[in-house]
C-alpha cells in the first residue's frame, strides 16, 4: 500500500487505477524482494518466455 495506493498522490481513483497495471509490471518484473533472495517475483517462474505475457 505504501508503494502504490497511498505512496503517491493521484488526482482521483480513476487515475490511481490506471497506474495499477504499470505498477504491477514493475513490482513483478523489476522490484527486488528480500524474501526471494533479492530477485523479482518473475524469477521464481521457470517457464521459458513467461515474461512475454506481461508485455
Amino acid at each position: 500500500m505504501r508503494e502504490w495506493s497511498y505512496g503517491k498522490l493521484y488526482n482521483n481513483s480513476a487515475h490511481r487505477n490506471a497506474i495499477l497495471s504499470c505498477y504491477l509490471k514493475w513490482y513483478n518484473l523489476v522490484r527486488l524482494h528480500g524474501s526471494l533472495n533479492k530477485q523479482p517475483p518473475i524469477s521464481r517462474l521457470l517457464v521459458n518466455n513467461v515474461s512475454e505475457i506481461y508485455f
